[in-house]
């Protein structure tokens, strides 16, 4: 009885082999861009009045330039997909993303020689882990094919401030906490888009492909579950990470086929 077992697995498991088709391997990396509307439409654009208004205060000398949106960076990708039929594909993938903005300089107050230092650095980063496939609808030597993927993603915000008013400036200002802090969240979301390949050698291919990214994470802490306040104002920042990918690719095929 254990011998026709031992037969039976052995069986299908060569019959499994038999059909495979390639185990393909690839890797990618291009530029990326993230909405986070709020952060940047709301929260810097306040910083940069704060700014633009201190810049334009004669009583104060040296200009500190505005704070650049937050958002454009690099995304990088490598996983595996297992082709089960010549056009379709299933399989997993990680991610990561990462964006960063900073400004700087003094302001030293012509009446007293008194100095304030302003120094803004904000980094945020994802890391996905995917699984989903791809379906390619047209292979004529040029690969077109659809992706999509939906998967967890772990994010973070590390903000590095010091931003310290010139005492006889009289607008309002915005309580900008001072220091460095981390912040992290998780959040399900969906990449998909369209990509092109072609192969320059039986076992390897190159290709491009243009993702759009749908993230948006609603709770962001600190260790001590504090929510991230960029502004000060009493109210956690929802952190939108949707956006668009364009990739370069390498794929590695193993024939699993026997």
């Amino acid at each position: 009885m254990k011998g026709l077992v031992t037969v039976t697995v052995i069986t299908l498991l060569w019959g499994t082999l038999a059909i495979a088709g390639p185990l393909e391997f690839f890797a990618g990396a291009g530029p990326s861009a993230a909405a986070l509307g709020s952060i940047n439409h709301r929260e810097i654009e306040a910083v940069n009045v704060i700014i633009a208004q201190l810049n334009d205060d004669p009583r104060f000398d040296s200009d500190v330039p505005t704070l650049p949106a937050l958002g454009s960076g690099l995304a990088y990708s490598a996983g595996e997909r297992y082709w089960i039929t010549d056009n379709l594909a299933l399989g997993g993938e990680l991610t990561y993303f990462k964006s960063a903005t900073a400004t700087s300089g003094t302001y030293t107050t012509t009446s007293t020689n008194e100095v304030s230092d302003v120094s803004l650095d904000l980094q945020c980063q994802s890391i996905g882990l995917l699984i989903g496939g791809r379906f390619a609808f047209l292979d004529v030597g040029l690969r077109l094919a659809v992706d999509l993927g939906v998967g967890y993603y772990y994010s973070g915000f590390n903000t590095a401030i010091t931003f310290e008013i010139p005492s006889e400036f009289s607008p309002t200002t915005i309580p900008l906490p001072n220091g460095e802090e981390h912040y992290n969240g998780s959040s399900l979301g969906i990449e998909g888009g369209i990509s092109l390949s072609f192969p320059i050698a039986d076992w390897i291919n190159v290709g491009t492909s243009i993702l759009y990214r749908s993230l948006t994470v609603q709770h962001l802490t600190d260790g001590e579950g504090n929510g991230f306040d960029f502004d000060g104002d009493g109210t956690a920042e929802v952190a939108d990470f949707s956006g668009i990918t364009v990739q370069f690719n390498i794929a590695i095929d193993i024939n699993l086929s026997l």
